[in-house]
């Protein structure tokens, strides 16, 4: 069943958690995080991003909305909420230099200019990109390795569980942070909800979702890497909007969130330097 080794602890052992589009995801025994069993090769993602992906990213997930000048207010209420949970300073943000890794077209860091950051976006998508640089947002088509320089802040919205090795980016991540800087990170995350769900979930995405943390396996990845988690937020019931009547999608999403089960987590890490 198991044909690759986890690429984060180096263990063969795993159980098979779901099986979607024939490919399997199984829960390694080493280090608690869900994975493809086979790993794709990097032509197989790189044939997989270079065709529609994009297209195919916003309509599986809903994400085509998230992209939209009618969204950017919600997407704005969004992110306040989302710092707000996290204790996040806003103040204290002006004038520090942040860099969005996975930018899209650039609405993270339209949020930042307007707490007086000093924002960079970088992210694979030309298409995205171009987007970016027409609104005159400071956005590239850059490889994370390739980055030099030192930040404050750096953000991954949705983006690890797309990479091929979380360890090596987060790793790269603190040495791009000066002295004290932080990470944020969101990602899904596996627990109740996904169990409940099963194959159903709607994270387990063949190709592009490499590894589902989680809320242990990625704190201790964080802690191996030389950060400290300072604060943290989960919600999400799996519930898209128009699935289920609105009354109920807002309660269900109230109670994953305050009770802390929610599929998607907010991470708030800071470089630890002793």
């Amino acid at each position: 069943m198991v044909n690759d080794s986890c690429r984060l602890c180096g263990t063969n052992e795993a159980r098979l958690i779901a099986v979607v589009e024939d490919c399997q995801y199984v829960r390694c025994a080493g280090c608690g995080v869900e994975r493809m069993a086979s790993y794709p090769s990097e032509s197989e993602i790189a044939e997989f991003y270079d065709t529609g992906y994009m297209t195919k990213k916003f309509n599986n997930l809903g994400h085509h909305l998230h992209f939209t000048k009618e969204y950017r207010e919600t997407y704005y209420a969004e992110k306040s909420l989302t710092f707000s949970d996290l204790r996040v300073d806003l103040d204290a943000l002006k004038g520090k230099k942040l860099l969005d890794v996975g930018c899209a077209n650039g609405q993270f860091l339209e949020f930042t200019g307007k707490l007086g950051m000093d924002s960079t976006g970088i992210d694979i998508s030309e298409e995205m990109v171009n987007a970016g640089k027409e609104a005159g947002l400071n956005c590239q088509v850059q490889d994370l390795f390739d980055m030099n320089g030192s930040f404050d802040l750096l953000t991954y919205w949705d983006v690890i569980e797309h990479v091929s090795d979380p360890r090596q980016v987060l790793e790269k991540t603190r040495s791009l942070l000066s002295p004290g800087g932080e990470v944020i990170l969101q990602t899904p995350c596996t627990g109740i909800v996904s169990e409940l769900f099963g194959d159903k979930w709607l994270y387990y995405l063949p190709v592009q979702h490499l590894h589902l943390f989680s809320q242990d396996s990625l704190f201790k990845l964080l802690c191996d890497t030389g950060f400290s988690v300072v604060s943290w937020v989960r919600f999400g019931s799996c519930n898209p909007k128009g699935s289920i009547p609105d009354v109920n999608k807002r309660a269900m999403d109230t109670i994953a969130k305050r009770m802390g089960i929610g599929d998607t987590i907010v991470v708030r890490a800071r470089r630890t330097d002793n």
